[in-house]
């Protein structure tokens, strides 16, 4: 069974082994998040080439076939070549390395699964399903988006502010006074703070 963990992979190495879609999709959301890539693929799809002008010094290439040479020292390596037996291949050599791995077609091979992300800046969402259907993942995802949207940075910030003066002044009221702060609008929430502040 998996545990659900958020971890932290700024500047961290990561090796992704596969140049198709999945390794773009997997390589991007692990850009996003602030690690440092290296593709490993004799070739890859013309996307890279635009995450490279995006990224710069945060992603690399190798362009050779898998050698468990190349991940030696890696924090984590995902597996997204179209082999099957490369694939379980990977897995092996990372668990025999110590090395977190995700093998994307199999999570029987795999120390750990990428959930679907809701991610704004301000707030980040995991959606799993275990490995078991990822598309209903990605549905659930889609669904809560729109209810989310408006939980950006700014709406955060002043939700921040408020639980500082509910913990300093009002804890006796502070179930109320959150779930009324979660009701509002920007605009509301700013007035809101001003009142509070009084």
């Amino acid at each position: 069974m998996f545990y659900p963990i958020m971890i932290d992979i700024s500047n961290k190495c990561i090796i992704v082994v596969g140049g198709g879609e999945v390794a773009h999709r997997k390589t991007k959301k692990l850009l996003e998040f602030g690690g440092n890539v290296m593709i490993l693929s004799p070739n890859n799809i013309q996307k890279f080439q635009e995450l490279k002008e995006r990224y710069k010094e945060k992603l690399d290439f190798i362009y050779d076939e898998y050698n468990k040479k190349y991940i030696e020292g890696a924090f984590l390596v995902i597996g997204a070549t179209s082999s099957r037996k490369v694939n379980k291949q990977i897995s092996e050599d990372c668990k025999s390395l110590d090395i977190l791995v995700n093998i994307v077609d199999s999570k029987e091979d795999s120390d750990f699964i990428t959930p679907s992300i809701i991610n704004n800046d301000a707030i980040t969402i995991s959606i799993s399903t275990m490995g078991s259907f990822p598309y209903l993942s990605k549905k659930i995802r889609m669904d809560m988006e729109d209810s989310y949207k408006k939980f950006n940075k700014e709406y955060l910030d002043t939700l921040e502010e408020i639980r500082y003066l509910i913990l300093d002044k009002y804890r006796e009221e502070k179930k109320e006074i959150m779930d009324h702060a979660l009701n509002l609008n920007i605009d509301e929430l700013k007035e809101f703070l001003i009142k509070l502040k009084d």
